[in-house]
């Protein structure tokens, strides 16, 4: 298995690993929105970011020193703030507004992706890379025409971490590869206990067990999701990988119907249907790049 996965191309690895990041997620946000009922967001953002930060510690083992080794301080810092803001504005929106409607709102970073990625990455984005994008949204802009109901400030908050969101996915392209996946998010929840022990302290009120139980699944689901996140990132560029996250779209959509009964409207579906293809598309295209990276790779 290690053989195999070692002769795949790095873009191979990138679209495979998106798309475990993709599922996994998927599943992160239904907890999320399911403990999100009785527990404050402050709550379940500093007791995901402690359980993630003790899974990582004992998987470093005795290389626990090394966590805190980075070439790029700054960046990491940046980038803490960066998934500081986005985490909350995500966790928010999936609590207060319909799994469909913040999952939408939430793929406008798609497009802050591939522009920052050949504006500040210098990331070439090839006329079916940007059309993959476009369609896309299109198909969000679609789901939510007519707009479904939520409160504008959550609507405002979505927006607002889907921009801050991108910003966090196109730091992961300019570390080392030196950085540990480990350090990256050691690094990236640096911020998240001293900013927000005291509103934590503030809105606490003790969980259930049902409800510490949820965030110990929101805590070691979160980490697998953030550890693939950042490892196909890591193999593939930015903007080819974006859009493979429009499947997170239609899989959130789908769990509003069943877990949540938000039945969707006909332009829900139409957009669903756009995207799904979008997405089938992309990995399609990433799978043909892999195949002639290969062949390149034999010839040279």
């Amino acid at each position: 298995m290690v053989e195999f996965w070692n002769s795949r191309s790095p873009m191979l690895k990138g679209t495979w690993l998106m798309i475990g990041s993709v599922l996994i997620f998927t599943v992160l946000l239904i907890l999320i929105r399911l403990v999100g009922e009785g527990v404050s967001v402050f709550t379940v953002v500093v007791v995901r970011q402690v359980i993630m930060q003790a899974v990582i510690l004992m998987v470093t083992g005795p290389h626990v020193r090394t966590l805190l080794h980075t070439n790029n301080l700054q960046l990491q810092l940046w980038r803490s703030a960066l998934a500081l803001g986005s985490t909350l504005g995500i966790y928010v929106s999936f609590i207060y507004l319909p799994l469909a409607l913040a999952s939408a709102i939430s793929f406008s970073a798609v497009l802050f992706v591939t522009m920052g990625a050949a504006v500040f990455l210098k990331e070439k984005v090839d006329g079916k890379t940007w059309a993959a994008t476009i369609i896309g949204l299109i198909g969000v802009v679609i789901m939510l025409s007519p707009r479904e109901g939520g409160d504008l400030f959550y609507i405002l908050v979505a927006i607002a971490g889907a921009i801050v969101s991108a910003g966090t996915i196109l730091t992961v392209r300019v570390f080392h590869p030196s950085e540990s996946i480990g350090t990256v998010l050691t690094y990236q929840g640096v911020l998240v206990v001293p900013v927000l022990i005291v509103p934590m302290l503030l809105t606490w009120q003790m969980p259930t067990p049902t409800e510490w139980l949820l965030l110990l699944l929101i805590g070691l689901v979160s980490t697998a999701g953030h550890w693939t996140f950042v490892a196909a990132y890591r193999h593939a560029e930015a903007a080819r990988l974006a859009p493979l996250d429009f499947l997170r779209l239609v899989l959130l959509s789908l769990a509003g119907l069943v877990f949540f009964q938000e039945h969707p409207e006909p332009t829900l579906l139409v957009g669903m249907a756009i995207v799904v293809a979008t997405t089938f598309y992309v990995i399609r295209s990433n799978a043909r790049n892999a195949a002639a990276t290969l062949v390149a790779e034999k010839i040279s």
